[in-house]
């Protein structure tokens, strides 16, 4: 059992963050207030191989564990989880689901330009009547000669307006149930396809879309994986995502740790910093508490996952935990800052706002609890 970071992760830590404080902050009010995505991030962050951590380098990737990947994760959400979800979340979801199922020949077409920032990929599961239930997913894939022809809408798809490439899970034979699910690749510039924006309570840097598939006609060798497969080979990309949202749950939770540090000891009431109020000390104290023992808890989920060993409950412990503690530390520094709390003069509120998308996206709190509940008890709750 070792608690040290070893020299590389201390090094990825301190480098990271110094990106964030440097690349992101500065100009991170700007965008959000135009709703507007920070390409030069991504740019900057592909230039230091920092979008694909984990993918292998033989596509393009950096090929590191996912206990160092997930410390890069929470420093960059240190400064923003909409940046971070943007700018390298289409490589914690798609890109895994193309290391994992794709054939060699498309993890070439792919992973390489989408690690270098020069293409961005979404993945496309939610349905307006398939959120939890993915098997009640509806879209259809029906194949007409060497086309698969596809019907349908996905809702809530991060990156879904600005995508290239959207792979979408889909069915192709509904009375199959879960073995006629597939994901099949759909260029943007498709004939039928859509997207329209949506405007969230958070994740106002970033791009989250509705998306319509109307007669698209794609190439029958757009299908990624095998027919049977599609549920299991999203549920990898799903699973690192997971990871990558605990990771930035403590990223948020500790930034706005450090905000009310910085703002308790320079804030004077009463003729004293507020800092000395007993209260005060009592929420920070509880803070920094809770914050030490949960990113334990997402890196030994990471761990785990680095060494291939079962992580099922470890992870959807940290996923759980980590984004409840960003909703309720990002809330208590909202209060503690006061009204200047509620303005984005100050680094709360922001955190605040994407903090509460953390806790439904890659899975909602109380689904995380029925899978540990039926993992420990051998008992599905959901059927």
């Amino acid at each position: 059992m070792n608690f040290e970071l070893s020299e590389e992760q201390i090094m990825f830590r301190d480098m990271v963050r110094k990106f964030a404080k440097q690349e992101m902050l500065p100009t991170l009010k700007d965008y959000e207030r135009q709703r507007k995505v920070n390409y030069d991030v991504i740019k900057k962050l592909a230039s230091l191989g920092l979008i694909g951590a984990h993918i292998p380098q033989e596509y393009g990737g950096l090929g590191l564990d996912y206990t160092t990947s997930a410390i890069i994760w929470e420093q960059l959400s240190w400064a923003s989880w909409t940046q971070t979800l943007t700018s390298v979340g289409q490589c914690v979801l798609a890109g895994t689901i193309l290391t994992k199922a794709a054939s060699d020949e498309q993890r070439q077409k792919y992973l390489p330009p989408l690690c270098r920032g020069e293409m961005i990929i979404a993945m496309a599961a939610v349905e307006p009547d398939a959120g939890s239930d993915a098997t009640a997913i509806e879209t259809s894939a029906v194949l007409d000669g060497n086309e698969w022809v596809i019907n349908g809408g996905k809702n809530f798809i991060s990156h879904g307006g600005i995508a290239d490439v959207v792979l979408v899970l889909l069915q192709t034979d509904k009375a199959k149930g879960a073995k006629g699910m597939a994901v099949i690749a759909v260029d943007k510039d498709t004939t039928g396809f859509s997207s329209h924006e949506v405007e969230m309570v958070g994740d106002r840097a970033g791009d989250i879309a509705n998306l319509g598939f109307s007669d698209c006609r794609v190439p029958k060798g757009n299908l990624i994986g095998e027919v049977g497969r599609g549920l299991q080979n999203s549920l990898a990309g799903i699973d690192t995502a997971r990871l990558f949202i605990a990771a930035g749950g403590v990223g948020m939770a500790q930034s706005c740790l450090d905000a009310s540090i910085k703002y308790a000891k320079e804030r004077h009431q009463f003729g004293k910093p507020i800092a000395s109020f007993q209260l005060v000390q009592e929420t920070i104290a509880r803070m920094q508490a809770e914050i030490s023992a949960i990113r334990w808890q997402v890196y030994y989920a990471a761990e785990l996952k680095s060494q291939g060993k079962p992580h099922g409950k470890e992870l959807s412990a940290a996923k759980w935990l980590a984004t409840e503690l960003a909703v309720r530390v990002s809330s208590e520094a909202v209060r503690l800052h006061g009204a200047y709390g509620c303005t984005d003069d100050f680094p709360v509120e922001h955190h605040y706002r994407d903090s509460v998308l953390s806790t439904i996206l890659g899975g909602t709190t109380e689904m995380h609890k029925l899978l540990i509940g039926r993992e420990l008890l051998d008992i599905n709750a959901m059927v």
